[in-house]
Parts: C-alpha cells; structure tokens; sequence
C-alpha cells in the first residue's frame, strides 16, 4: 500500500443505517456517550447503594452511597488510565520489536500514515490463533495486538486490511468506549456480589429488623426491587455492550477499507479466519469482545448476547462496498 497516496473520506456510509456518518461526528459522538456512560454508572451505583441502605442500615444511607460512587468512579479511572495495561497482561502480550517483526512493524507504519494517527505500541501473542485486537484510550496511546498465527496465515494485503481495521478503532475512540463499558460490568457485578453476600450473612438481621409492621413491608418492598435491579443491571450492560460492539465492527470494517482502498484485503483475510479449524485463541471473556473475530464461533452472530456480526455478513457488505 502506498501510504501517502491515501486520503480519508469526511464521511462513511453507516452499513447498519445505510445513512452517512461523519468520521469526526464518530469520534465526538464515542467521546460524548463515554463521559455519559461514567455519569451514568456513578448514577447507577448510587441508586444502589441507596437501596441497601434502606435494606440494611437506613441511617449510614450516606456512606453506602458514597462507597458506591466511589467504586464507580474508580472503575472509571482504572480503565481510562490503566486498562490497556490490564488487558496487555490479562491476553499475555508482549511488545513487538522491529528487528524480529519487521513485516509488521513496516505494515502498522504505513497504514498508520494513511490512517492519519501516530503509530500504535506493538505487541504481539505467541498463538497460532488468527486475531488481533486494539486497545489504549486515545490515538495517543494506541495499542495494537496481533498474534503470530495471524502474520503466519495472511499475505501484505490481508494483514493491512486488519491492521487498519484496528486504527480505525483507535481513530475513533472505539478504545475507550469499549473499556469503559467493560469498566461498567465490572463494577455492577462487583458491586451485586458484595450486596449479596452481604444479604446472606445479614439476613437474620434484616428478617428481625423488618418482620410484621407497616415499615417491615415497605422494607420488603425496596428489598425486592433491590434483587431486580441487582440482576437485571448486569444483563442489561452486557446486552448493550455486545449491541456496541457488533455496531462498531461493521463501522470499523468499512474505516479500515477506506484507509487502505482495498476492502478485498480485509474481506480475503476475514474469509481464511472463517475458514479457521485449529484451537481458538485462549483469552478470558472479558477480553472476546474487543477481538477482530470472537474466539467462539457462535459469538460471531445476530443474537443479543453477540459480540461480532456474522463473519459472512461482513465480508458480503466489504465485497458490495
């Protein structure tokens, strides 16, 4: 690929609404719904922690608010701050040098230049497994990770597409969007196992406090949207980051074809990792969601709980593109 041949469009066409989306209103609408999505999980939480005061300790309404703020908001900052670090070691990459990876290191250097961001960190995973994934909070301090078995199995063009398709998540603010949804999982699981354990030491205590009066039965009543709020909160925020996710996989695809002029690269290499049968590659599933191809095959899908589109799908909408 010629890099300083390429130019980025002002816009891309959306393939999920089939309408035109500004690359800049992208980037600002990913920056906006990452500071609400903060608000929102600190709002959250302190809803919560309202409702266990009123469960448990009607009085001390203060401090289990402000412990669930506080839990919030430090979620937040870990994974503005420090959650491609955590990902680096949770994926067990290790960064890439230029005298062993040459290929990669000159491929990443020019599609960056036709991507417009400075050149991400490299690092890679010992695995013959195909993937590759993009994390950091910023074009700044982007980090791309490949694994060996993907330089292993593409040829230049292929493995440009990919390479791409990773910048353009970084370009715009996919990154931080996706680490602070998982922040927000994190917390409210963190969060509703402390409260249940919380009622099954406490129990005795809250059966006595509350049994037979008026007041016991307004208890039980904010017991029990507690429970549901509790076990619905996280099913909910998983549902929404797995909608995120397969939405910005297709945006992605299309960015990284336009940066590279060639949306038969991106389509050819997404084929050979459908065409894929040897052991997937091992990470926790926190981290499946961030991957170019989810490691479970039946994850690459339309359902709800997916995390990618249908590999099929998008090499049909590269190939139309």
């Amino acid at each position: 690929m010629k890099a300083e041949s390429v130019r980025i469009p002002e816009a891309i066409t959306d393939v999920v609404t089939g309408r035109k989306i500004s690359l800049l209103d992208w980037k600002a609408t990913n920056q906006r719904a990452s500071i609400l999505l903060v608000v929102f999980l600190v709002g959250l939480l302190a809803s919560i922690g309202y409702l266990v005061a009123q469960v448990f300790e009607p009085g001390a309404a203060l401090f289990f608010v402000g412990f669930a703020s506080l839990l919030a908001l430090s979620q937040s900052a870990v994974a503005f701050w420090a959650g491609d670090r955590v990902v680096l070691v949770a994926s067990g990459a290790r960064p890439a040098n230029r005298d062993e990876h040459r290929y990669l290191v000159n491929i990443t250097e020019a599609v960056s230049i036709g991507a417009g961001v400075p050149r991400p960190k490299l690092y890679v995973i010992d695995s013959e497994a195909p993937n590759a994934f993009a994390t950091g909070r910023d074009p700044n301090h982007g980090v791309v990770v490949v694994t060996t078995g993907l330089i292993a199995l593409l040829d230049r063009q292929e493995l440009e597409g990919v390479i791409a398709h990773e910048l353009a998540h970084v370009k715009n603010y996919d990154i931080l969007l996706m680490s602070l949804l998982a922040a927000t999982v994190g917390a409210i699981v963190l969060l509703r196992d402390i409260v249940f354990r919380s009622m099954r030491f406490g129990g005795r205590r809250y059966r006595s406090a509350g049994g037979g009066s008026r007041g016991g039965k307004s208890q039980m009543v904010v017991f029990v949207l507690l429970a549901l709020l509790m076990i619905l909160a996280p099913v909910l925020a998983v549902a929404l980051r797995m909608a995120v996710s397969r939405r910005r996989e297709y945006l992605a695809d299309a960015t990284g074809a336009y940066i590279t002029r060639n949306p038969e690269g991106l389509a050819r290499a997404l084929e050979k990792l459908l065409e894929y049968r040897g052991a997937p590659l091992a990470v926790s599933e926190g981290l499946r969601h961030m991957l170019f191809v989810n490691p479970v095959r039946a994850l690459n899908a339309a359902n709800i709980f997916a995390t990618h589109p249908p590999l099929e799908d998008r090499i049909d909408r590269l190939r139309r593109m």
